[in-house]
């Protein structure tokens, strides 16, 4: 049981990133009271892609919890296919050295189990429970308010409502997070924000092996929309398009097109060639503030700090965000458990040096990766490069296992080799006088 003088830590949210910031916390501040609340009730379901790459398998692997994937379906294939046809194929889950392994894991399933994990690892977790707003307290804490729900796990039975003091809140409350805005960090630009629609369904081909690939569709026609296929057991799969809001605006402006006429034309591409799509159900969409926007992690003045998508850490190129957002929690937990170490109360004053650590350690280890996918997708806007860079991918192992790292892990050296691949690309076709073959595709 943790002393009347242990750090007390609230993480609102209680997705991956939530999760693993307070598993993380337990293992490395032991002696905290770490409190998770969310407003849901779990099972509950979450608007995602559903796809786990190397890089958050890594995470969950440092966590003492990879048998929590065990249960998940296991693509060894990762496919990229871009205009004139062309499909770069890397098949895993070894590849130019790298494990690209990774699994296709329904948020239904997968965050129950990281809570579960956490309320495991000594975490009071309470469910049912909303944030309703912070205050500084004047002592370098942060009064919360807080309405709702029950509690379970450590501490179980401690009141989930009224306002309670907490030494730092962990903002890990998704896009639309109310920690945010409780602490006057203005939620990042739209031009910085993607939006996706996803939904499950049956998808088989008569040639190609659906169930053990995961796809992504840089549509010809419709750029920059991109789709994706991430198969499920028994030729299920999670479908979905994602583009940036803007561009829908515009689409909508211009051709009366909605998120759904756009997914529905993604369907019909498939078809097109040679899928066949089926039972379309739990249709939802998602907002995605990318991390072009380098939102700020922490506020003056408050003892509160952003993870996961309430901080834009999501891939600009991929969409993906589970990786970052438990990377950045197991950061944070690190940073604080080494002061612990050393003898250094993070708490009150020694606070916003401890925040300050972290987010410099973030931005150092990260910032380079995501100005190269952001770097990447707005050239996968334009059918003349999205079509250079697919040939590129398709001609080199190397290429394609950079790219699969890029989309769903850090992969960020070697982008100047990535251009000189592409120009390899070109080389033939300005020979041959622009005939519009497809390279080196396999």
């Amino acid at each position: 049981m943790a002393s009347s003088n242990a750090p007390r830590v609230l993480v609102v949210g209680g997705g991956p990133a939530g999760s693993a910031t307070a598993i993380a916390l337990r293992q490395e501040v032991p002696g905290a009271h770490v409190t998770v609340v969310d407003k849901a009730t779990f099972p509950r379901d979450k608007t995602c892609g559903d796809g786990l790459g190397p890089g958050a398998r890594r995470v969950l692997d440092g966590l003492g919890l990879s048998e929590l994937l065990k249960p998940f379906h296991m693509p060894m294939s990762v496919a990229i296919s871009g205009p004139g046809g062309v499909e770069a194929l890397a098949r895993g889950p070894l590849m130019e050295g790298h494990d690209l392994a990774g699994y296709v894991t329904p948020r239904l399933a997968l965050d129950d189990l990281l809570l579960t994990a956490a309320r495991d690892a000594g975490a009071e977790v309470r469910e049912g429970v909303s944030f309703e707003g912070a205050t500084p307290s004047g002592d370098g804490r942060e009064r919360v308010a807080l309405s709702g729900g029950s509690g379970s796990g450590s501490g179980s039975g401690s009141g989930a409502g009224g306002e309670e003091t907490f030494d730092l809140v962990v903002g890990a409350d998704g896009a639309y997070s109310a920690v945010r805005r409780a602490i006057g960090v203005e939620r990042p630009d739209m031009r910085h924000t993607h939006i996706a629609m996803r939904a499950y369904g049956t998808v088989t081909h008569p040639d190609k092996p659906v169930s053990d690939t995961l796809r992504f569709d840089f549509l010809e026609a419709l750029l920059p929309v991109y789709g994706w296929v991430f198969p499920l057991p028994d030729d299920g799969a999670n479908i979905g398009v994602g583009l940036p809001v803007s561009h829908l605006k515009r689409q909508t402006a211009r051709h009366g097109r909605t998120l759904r006429d756009l997914f529905d034309l993604y369907v019909e591409d498939l078809e097109r060639r040679g899928f066949s799509v089926s039972g379309v159900e739990r249709v939802a969409t998602h907002q995605l503030p990318h991390a072009a926007a380098r939102t700020p992690l922490t506020a003056p003045g408050r003892a509160a700090v952003l993870v996961g998508d309430a901080a834009a850490m999501i891939n600009p190129l991929s969409g993906e965000g589970i990786f970052y957002g438990m990377a950045a929690g197991v950061q944070l937990a690190e940073q604080l458990g080494a002061l612990e170490r050393s003898g250094t109360d993070w708490r009150g004053p020694g606070l916003p040096g401890a925040l300050a650590a972290f987010e410099g350690a973030h931005r150092r280890r990260f910032a380079r990766h995501y100005r190269e996918c952001h770097r990447a997708q707005r050239l996968m806007r334009s059918r003349t490069w999205a079509g250079i860079a697919t040939r590129a991918v398709a001609a080199s192992d190397e290429a394609m296992t950079h790219v699969a790292l890029m989309l769903f892990d850090e992969q960020s050296a070697g982008s100047r080799g990535l251009v000189r691949l592409a120009a390899n690309s070109v080389r033939p076709l300005l020979r041959r006088g622009g005939d519009g073959g497809t390279g080196g595709g396999r």
